[in-house]
């Protein structure tokens, strides 16, 4: 995760799914190490519509379900499953 300062001092994030860190399998994530990897992969889902949780998964090494969980703690609205296309075109074939 790349922090810029922006003009009224504030931090943007610049998310990128390369940037989120691999947590060792077993640890467990408490208080501001939960709070701080909660906010990056906020940032990496909503910024990157195709990132999928799955991905985010893969490369942190948390499960998928730990990885919803903290986006839905995070208020992030979840994309729906398979892909980019709309109930109505599906009911079009």
């Amino acid at each position: 995760m790349k922090y810029e300062p922006t003009a009224l001092g504030n931090v943007a994030m610049t998310a990128k799914l390369e940037d989120l860190p691999r947590i060792p399998r077993g640890k467990r994530l408490i208080g501001k190490d939960r709070e701080r990897f909660r906010e990056s992969i906020k940032a990496v889902y909503e910024n990157n519509l195709d990132v999928t949780i799955r991905d985010i998964r893969e490369v942190t090494g948390r499960s998928f379900g730990s990885i919803r969980a903290m986006l839905v703690e995070s208020g992030v609205e979840l994309r729906p499953r398979g892909g980019s296309y709309s109930r109505d075109e599906a009911l079009e074939i």
